[in-house]
């Protein structure tokens, strides 16, 4: 069951206050990041969505928004009203772009020694696909996977934990888990698939609906429009 409004507000007070003796101990700094509308300034699944996807997708998706199916059954359903090859997605998503201040963030935390790492709940797919395009490889990916059959696609969710039963990708444990090896989380998202990550993290990096929430249950997060932005705000 959901926490209400007041137990999340109370549970970052207490996290809040603890980041400094945290910070004492911690000497690692790990930045863990969102992909789509974080490292892509647009929703990959969206894009196809638009281009591939029958009818019945914005049924999924408004049901995802509303709560009632997680993103792996809203993921799962889109996708079966697609009958594209993934070859002619993957020619879609050669298109996709970076956010210009993407290999400027990417080489600070390389620099630094920072372990620079992709949590999304999107597909691993097309996130290697697109970094790949882009000069990217080799990064670290927790995210959903798809499995192009002969029968047709499934949707399936290693990384999936009940704490956060709307989620493929747990995304709080996965932190917690960073944090356990001793490293300090830096975490950087956008959106509502995000929000349970903010409540776990050390240092929160947030914009568009992810900076409302965290404004609005007081969660501490520096807010940013892009990379380059960010990176002027600096702050681990």
């Amino acid at each position: 069951m959901g926490k209400n409004t007041e137990e999340r507000q109370a549970e970052v007070k207490t996290r809040s206050q603890s980041q400094k003796m945290n910070a004492q101990n911690k000497q690692r700094v790990a930045v863990l990041c969102d992909f789509d509308g974080t490292i892509t300034p647009l929703d990959v699944l969206e894009v196809l969505y638009r281009r591939f996807a029958g009818p019945g997708c914005s049924d999924f998706m408004q049901k995802w928004l509303e709560g009632e199916i997680s993103t792996p059954q809203e993921i799962q359903g889109c996708f079966a009203t697609i009958n594209a090859t993934q070859a002619e997605m993957e020619a879609v998503l050669d298109s996709v772009y970076l956010d210009p201040a993407f290999p400027d963030l990417y080489g600070y935390c390389a620099q630094q020694g920072y372990p620079f790492v992709v949590l999304s709940d999107g597909l691993s797919w097309y996130i290697n696909y697109v970094l790949t395009c882009n000069g990217f490889s080799g990064l670290t990916i927790y995210a959903n996977e798809i499995h192009f059959t002969s029968g047709g696609i499934r949707i399936s969710s290693p990384w999936y934990q009940p704490d956060t039963p709307r989620r493929g990708t747990s995304k709080p444990s996965i932190i917690r888990k960073y944090q356990e090896d001793g490293y300090w989380v830096v975490f950087i998202g956008d959106g509502l698939t995000d929000v349970e990550a903010v409540e776990a993290a050390d240092v929160v990096y947030a914009r568009a609906r992810l900076l409302e929430y965290c404004r609005k249950l007081e969660i501490p997060a520096i807010g940013f429009s892009n990379m380059q932005d960010l990176l002027a705000n600096w702050k681990p």
